[in-house]
């Protein structure tokens, strides 16, 4: 069925030809269309404009048609999330009340979850991200990355990533597939680390082969993989023809220059500020960098140095972080709403860097992150909101009526 989005009160991120990201002082402006529609058509954004350019020739093809009313309503194109770890076997978290977040989180402990995920079958892990994603659909987003990396051992690494692949082909949302392989590894490598590598390496090809994974993530921690070790499972990586990704900023600014590497998701968050050298090197780099406002505010750490980052002229992205040692929450917005209280950013920026940006990101820039016509019919509708300003501004506030995913209303 095709349908017609009527009286927009405004259609945002809109336009033909829209850059592949945006970076620096570009990422404070933003196109939108005031009292606008927007027709969709085969899962695909057909056109849209001002109502006073919507004329019956528009629609008259379409022998079924859906019209929905959106006056006083907002229209966004579905959010992006570019790094998440929902595939995680979910429970109570231990001690919560008592925990000391920054202790807890520098010595997370996941005996339990590997015990409960070596158990746990690729169908029950799947009914599990299921009900996930069914929230992370309401919440607004249309696409996610979602990363392995709690298997803790080869054969369980598989089974995630195995998991994901089904949830690629049963969901409605876009998904991309990350091996995150040097995350940690199970106690039973302590004594030899090496042999757990040694375990990844083997499994590499088929990880690639059989179409488990888009990219490869790299978590450098030298607790439990050495500086060489990591390095040994990069060009690994890169012979396999997987997009690398690195998830520390510590292998430094020039080894991901020496292998070409654009994207560096940085736990920027982790780290707190960040000197202005060492932005300065970002940008000569070329580094695209990710902050994760929420994982700062579940752990009481510093705010990263997002305000510096954008004046300098980088890009950035928004990303969760989702799960539950970290961020339990999928909430797009509400990290939003931490990037202008607690970072400094403007409505404007947020809205960019959890659209465009992140789709740019997660390879899939050319058929989501804006509203252009021959994108994905990806969006979603508010409540009547004044302004897209109050989208970030009521950070507590359920503000999304409907979605809608490949011209489908969910």
């Amino acid at each position: 069925m095709d349908l017609l989005l009527l009286n927009i009160k405004e259609l945002m991120q809109t336009g033909e030809k829209p850059s592949a990201y945006l970076a620096g002082r570009e990422m404070a402006s933003i196109r939108t269309i005031h009292n606008a529609f927007l027709l969709i058509s085969d899962e695909m954004i057909v056109e849209y404009g001002s109502m006073k350019e919507l004329c019956e020739s528009k629609t008259e093809n379409s022998d079924l048609l859906m019209e929905i009313d959106c006056k006083g309503r907002l229209v966004f194109p579905s959010f992006c999330d570019p790094d998440s770890h929902l595939l995680y076997p979910f429970g109570a978290v231990k001690g919560f009340s008592k925990r000391s977040a920054a202790r807890e989180h520098n010595a997370t402990d996941f005996s339990d979850s590997f015990v409960k995920l070596h158990d746990m079958s690729i169908e029950e892990l799947y009914i599990q991200a299921l009900d996930h994603l069914k929230e992370v659909v309401r919440k607004g987003t249309g696409a996610i990355e979602i990363k392995s990396g709690y298997g803790l051992e080869a054969e369980d690494e598989i089974k995630l990533l195995q998991v994901i692949r089904k949830l690629k082909s049963t969901t409605p949302l876009v998904i991309k597939s990350t091996f995150l392989g040097s995350h940690t590894y199970h106690e039973n490598f302590r004594r030899s680390p090496a042999r757990y590598l040694d375990h990844i390496l083997d499994i590499l090809p088929s990880v690639a082969q059989d179409e488990l994974a888009d990219n490869l993530d790299l978590y450098y921690d030298q607790k439990f993989l050495s500086r060489s070790e990591t390095e040994i499972l990069l060009n690994a990586g890169l012979r396999e023809g997987l997009n690398v990704k690195i998830h520390s900023d510590e292998l430094g600014l020039n080894h991901l220059n020496q292998h070409n590497i654009k994207v560096c998701l940085d736990i920027l968050d982790d780290a707190g500020p960040i000197s202005r050298e060492k932005i300065d090197r970002m940008v000569a780099s070329g580094i695209f960098p990710v902050i994760m406002p929420g994982a700062s505010f579940f752990h009481n750490l510093s705010a990263s140095s997002a305000r510096e980052m954008i004046d300098a002229g980088l890009p950035l992205a928004i990303a969760t972080d989702f799960d539950p040692g970290s961020m339990p929450s999928c909430d797009m917005k509400f990290m939003q709403s931490l990037a202008c209280i607690k970072y400094g950013m403007k409505p404007e920026e947020v809205i960019n860097a959890s659209t465009i940006n992140a789709a740019y990101l997660m390879g899939i820039g050319d058929g989501y992150g804006t509203i252009t016509k021959g994108k994905a019919a990806n969006v979603f509708i508010t409540k009547k909101i004044p302004s897209y300003d109050y989208f970030p501004y009521a950070f507590s506030s359920d503000l999304i009526e409907m979605v809608i995913l490949d011209g489908e209303i969910h």
